[in-house]
């Protein structure tokens, strides 16, 4: 029985029920508090129920087989070690965009060459550029290989955009999907400043899975279902 990983809680839990439901593949849960479910016509698959930012590490501790989750989640949290991969890379929901946001008031800085400059003046007082984000990794990446080297990442738990208004942080780098909230906090983007382009995917351990026949079979099954769905959309 393959162990199928969706999100039970934020903004892709519904979204992901009702694009399997699209796919043909009807969840059904006897209890909303039940944290196991099973698809209809599909009795070798056990649908489990998992916080988003879970899903990708318990995939690869071998608790699920296969999952939904973000793209961004799943770049950020992945272990490079562990046999885990990307079998459908877009289900086509769950689009955003892991951005930059600053200070309105920062009018000299709209791209991210100013955004450097700024680094660089910072570094010359003994100071460094402090960025809020939830995504540690990707970000330090992200600015490592654009040759921005005197930044720190500060440690946020709650909501990111009060961070510049508070003083925690200079700027924040948050997942950005229409921009009102980051407007009304009075933040902006700028050229240059995406991390990341994400979306709902689908991933799985591929040690698990291709070490075991049945398990390929439920994958393949599962696999199929959504592609051609996603043909037949597209």
């Amino acid at each position: 029985m393959i162990r199928f990983g969706i999100p039970s809680d934020g903004a892709l839990h519904k979204d992901t029920i009702k694009f399997l439901s699209d796919c043909g593949l009807n969840i059904v849960r006897p209890n909303p508090r039940n944290y196991t479910g099973e698809i209809v016509g599909a009795p070798g698959v056990i649908v489990h129920f998992q916080r988003a930012g879970d899903i990708t590490l318990m995939v690869e501790n071998k608790n699920l087989d296969i999952g939904i989750v973000g793209y961004d989640r799943y770049k950020e949290s992945r272990d490079p070690q562990i046999d885990t991969k990307v079998l459908i890379d877009n289900l086509g929901f769950g689009q955003c965009k892991l951005s930059f946001a600053l200070p309105q008031d920062w009018l000299d800085v709209s791209n991210f060459a100013d955004l450097s400059e700024v680094a660089a003046q910072l570094r010359e007082r003994g100071l460094e550029l402090t960025i809020a984000t939830k995504f540690p990794r990707l970000v330090s990446r992200f600015m490592v290989e654009r040759g921005l080297n005197y930044f720190s990442i500060v440690p946020i738990s709650g909501t990111l955009e009060a961070a510049p208004a508070m003083g925690y942080a200079d700027l924040i780098v948050d997942i950005i999907s229409s921009g009102n909230t980051i407007k009304q906090n009075k933040l902006k983007t700028i050229k240059g400043g995406d991390v990341i382009i994400s979306q709902a995917c689908l991933i799985a351990n591929q040690s698990t899975i291709k070490t075991n026949s049945g398990l390929q079979i439920e994958c393949d099954l599962l696999t199929n279902a959504i592609n051609s769905y996603l043909e037949s959309r597209s």
